[in-house]
């Protein structure tokens, strides 16, 4: 803050935001990539089992590009969840939580043990609703928690990848507060940012915290540390929550917002959200390079 004032009170010109800048880019030696997926929404009547069930297909079998990907981001809502909104029984193919989150170990169960999955809730897991979120619980992720090569993580979490000295640090959020900072910032409004909510994450950069004003989302207060600040700079924030694949560059963080692996539900088709499913961006930590495959119907890459 600008002003003038003395030491009892000062008087406010202007507002200095702490803004983001990641000043030195970050390459790795060793030719491998990461990998990012979110919203999978196992149980769900519009989950997209059978495109799921591609993408485990090629990361097994794909000689060229699987091999490299030494590490997978599973970035919330890995589950549909029981009871998260009213009459959601009714859109349910798996009625417990329990059997949903069997289903998912099914699945994570068929990756090679070589990749090192991360994994974070979503509001549809089984963790508090209210940030920060714990991880996924014992009882109903009881066959995650068995999962030798699945390292599960709270929401939000920094994830520090070592190679030497070097860092690589990619912060995983699943992104509740996007809604409400495309409907409290103007610009964002204006442009319908849910069709390219890569701009909205854009913002938490710029304010450093993910969700800055009070109410954004549900949250629980810490005397000691903020958790929801972005304390360090990423090399990539990803984020899940709104079904659409978008990236974004910001003063040298990469910005990605996860694609999904469920049909436009009922809700969506209401407030006009078209879902871009089935898409895995795959970024290369020596080139840098980022490819985006699609396992939709009908897609042969």
């Amino acid at each position: 803050m600008r002003g003038s004032g003395n030491n009892e009170f000062v008087f406010a010109f202007e507002i200095n935001f702490p803004d983001s800048l990641k000043e030195q880019k970050v390459s790795f030696d060793q030719d491998i990539c990461v990998a990012f997926l979110s919203d999978i929404h196992v149980g769900s009547n519009k989950h997209l089992g059978e495109e799921f069930s591609k993408f485990l297909e090629w990361i097994n079998n794909d000689k060229e590009l699987a091999p490299k990907i030494k590490y997978l981001f599973f970035i919330g809502d890995n589950v549909d969840g029981v009871g998260v909104f009213p009459g959601q029984e009714k859109l349910l193919k798996l009625k417990s939580l329990k059997e949903q989150y069997d289903l998912l170990a099914k699945y994570l169960l068929k990756i090679p043990k070589e990749i090192t999955m991360f994994m974070c809730p979503g509001q549809h897991d089984s963790s508090r609703v209210a940030e920060p979120q714990p991880i996924i619980d014992n009882y109903y992720g009881e066959e995650l928690h068995k999962i030798s090569n699945l390292i599960l993580v709270p929401n939000p979490s920094m994830i520090k990848l070592s190679e030497g000295e070097k860092e690589f640090k990619i912060l995983m959020y699943h992104g509740a507060s996007i809604h409400n900072f495309i409907n409290e910032i103007e610009e964002l409004r204006i442009m319908k940012a849910h069709k390219c909510p890569a701009k909205a994450v854009k913002y938490m950069l710029k304010k450093r915290n993910l969700a800055p004003t009070h109410s954004l989302v549900s949250y629980i207060p810490n005397k000691n540390k903020d958790p929801l600040v972005i304390s360090e700079t990423p090399d990539v924030l990803c984020t899940g929550e709104v079904h659409r694949l978008d990236i974004e560059r910001y003063k040298g963080t990469l910005i990605l917002t996860g694609s999904c692996w469920q049909s436009q539900t009922d809700f969506e088709e209401k407030v006009g959200n078209i879902p871009d499913p089935c898409k895995v961006p795959v970024l290369n930590l020596k080139s840098g390079e980022l490819k985006i495959l699609d396992f939709s119907e009908n897609e042969d890459k």
